[in-house]
């Protein structure tokens, strides 16, 4: 199952999509040692939280990032869609990534995108990705990042809005930035995306607001990653009372028929 499918189908039974994080390093927490647990292990027990997705950070200078080793044990570890975090600007590391997944996971795995660091080479990276199976999960500041529809191949099925700073390596304030207008202006240009709000969430009130601001999921991290017990953990973020699910929108229904 795609990325994009799995937060549907999370919203259409009424939970949170909560998309667990593994990193093995924590540059907000420069204390932190490296966490040296299997990740399949992990990405086991947030599955069995009721997670709607892995995402996994392969960065090695600043995030500890060991890919040919944590890619292959997720993958045959979880049934769940993989995301995959990096700062890729250029084919041959998604041709480095593609390698790592193997042919027979390519349909259930995404690559990170940050748009103002590709800039200009988004329709060309997009187009490569399509072509390999791979979904994509372009990453904004702000609507402002947003290329313009016209010039890219397909439309956008997945946008993450990131509310920390990544050329800061998230180092900065903990705080839920998505609000209404931004997911306004972000449906302006692409009515059929996906939303994920990133970052920052460290308790329920946490996923309120970016939900409540319309994002259609949330990516947790750090929060999962100090938890006593991360499958306990994930499962509270996504059950949440139902006043934190506020039904399908019609984005996600359109990507639904797509």
């Amino acid at each position: 199952m795609r990325l994009s499918e799995s937060i549907i189908r999370a919203k259409r039974r009424g939970l949170n999509p909560v998309i667990a994080e593994i990193k093995r390093l924590i540059p907000s927490l420069p204390s932190r040692p490296q966490d040296e647990r299997d990740a399949g292990l992990l990405a086991r027990l947030y599955e069995e939280g009721g997670a709607c997705g892995i995402s996994l950070v392969g960065e090695r200078e600043h995030f500890g990032g060991r890919p040919e080793v944590d890619i292959p044990k997720i993958l045959s570890s979880s049934s769940l869609p993989l995301l995959i975090k990096d700062f890729i600007r250029e084919k041959a590391e998604i041709d480095f990534y593609a390698s790592l997944i193997g042919r027979g996971d390519l349909g259930r795995c995404a690559l990170l995108l940050i748009a103002h660091h590709v800039r200009r080479r988004l329709p060309e990276l997009l187009e490569y990705m399509n072509f390999l199976g791979l979904e994509a999960l372009v990453e904004i500041r702000d609507p402002e990042d947003l290329p313009d529809p016209r010039s890219l191949p397909f439309p956008l099925k997945l946008i993450g809005f990131n509310n920390k700073d990544i050329d800061r390596l998230e180092r900065d304030e903990d705080k839920i930035r998505i609000n209404a207008e931004a997911v306004r202006k972000i449906r302006n240009r692409f009515p059929q995306a996906l939303i994920i709000s990133e970052s920052g969430h460290h308790g329920i009130e946490d996923v309120r607001l970016s939900l409540s601001a319309g994002a259609d999921a949330v990516l947790v991290g750090t929060h999962f990653m100090l938890a006593e017990d991360p499958s306990s953990e994930v499962r509270k973020f996504v059950t949440a009372g139902g006043e934190l699910w506020f039904g399908l929108s019609s984005a996600a229904q359109g990507a639904g028929r797509m």
